[in-house]
């Protein structure tokens, strides 16, 4: 059973921007040339961009599309060589494009220029700051975070310090979940958010920094992880620490998550729903070519689970999608 990791911010791919190609055969939709679509994301061999790819491959392969699947070397902060993908994609005339970009600003040039060029794009997981776009399909990222953080609060009786630990400052996800989860905080005069840091999406970055956070703060009450590697590096500190006096919880699920929280080390995550992701990206395409009714704006859903609900129906799908 394979369970998902994080998105809008993973450790780096080890692959190296080569295309993985999936083909449903057969005519694509809205005419007798096959279409062919470039799926651009943020890091290809996360668990959670591969769920991402197996929606949008069982989506292309109904629909009788060509699709490849492929993302930067560097992983979310090789944000130039995401760029260069966009760029490549346009210059190879694909039909479409599905992108989740790793930086809202950055991006805009190659989707405004894929635009003007006549090929559509669907963004996922991240927004972008155009409106250059077919579909949007995505978490709602301050949402699922404000809930996170109004469960924590409950958890800790509406008092005490919090640390958050981020993951890539200027991705469009990452801020609306921090925005999300400091709104929930807010609304309780008596809790305190000392200090915002980022894991760049890696696993041991996020370790060393939450060991840092941990020494700076002793008293701490809790401690926010906003993606899957941030979650797992903090959920690991605190094991390696055998810290018991703050609370973790987080953003995110993988088959590295799912044991902290059996263990009771994480005690609640906002889990998103990749897989969705990956066949709204392919469909609103698919839709654009024959003419049907694109969606503008899709939410994906995300599910809380916490340590006390995590055997429901509900956290158990969400926990293993592709089960």
């Amino acid at each position: 059973m394979v369970a998902f990791a994080a998105g809008c911010g993973n450790s780096g791919s080890s692959g190296n921007g080569a295309a993985e190609n999936a083909s449903g055969g057969g005519n694509a939709a809205g005419g007798d040339k096959q279409k062919k679509i470039a799926v651009i994301v943020k890091s290809t061999d996360a668990p959670y961009w591969q769920t991402v790819k197996k929606g949008a491959e069982e989506e292309a392969k109904k629909n009788g599309v060509d699709m490849y699947f492929t993302g930067a070397a560097g992983g979310e902060t090789d944000i130039n060589g995401q760029v260069n993908l966009v760029e490549t994609a346009i210059n190879q005339k694909v039909d479409g494009i599905v992108l989740a970009p790793s930086d809202s600003d950055a991006l805009v040039p190659a989707v405004d220029k894929a635009s003007k060029a006549g090929i559509p794009v669907v963004i996922i997981d991240s927004g972008i700051n155009t409106e250059n776009y077919l579909s949007y399909a995505t978490t709602n990222n301050e949402d699922a975070a404000y809930q996170v953080g109004k469960k924590l609060a409950e958890m800790v009786g509406g008092k005490g310090t919090v640390a958050i630990l981020g993951f890539q400052p200027g991705a469009g996800s990452n801020t609306a979940r921090e925005n999300g989860f400091k709104k929930a905080i807010a609304e309780h005069p008596d809790m305190k958010i000392v200090t915002t840091q980022y894991s760049q999406s890696d696993k041991t970055k996020a370790l060393s920094v939450t060991q840092d956070i941990l020494t700076a703060h002793p008293d701490l009450t809790a401690l926010f992880a906003a993606n899957e590697p941030s979650v797992v590096g903090a959920g690991r500190a605190f094991k390696e620490k055998n810290v018991t006096g703050t609370i973790l919880v987080g953003f995110d699920s993988s088959d590295d998550v799912i044991p902290l929280l059996k263990d009771g080390i994480i005690k609640a995550v906002a889990v998103q729903m990749p897989y969705t992701m990956g066949v709204e990206g392919i469909k609103q395409l698919v839709n654009s070519f024959s003419g049907a009714e694109v969606t503008k704006s899709i939410d994906t859903g995300t599910t809380l689970v916490a340590t006390d609900n995590m055997e429901d129906p509900a956290s158990q799908a969400a926990l293993y999608p592709l089960k």
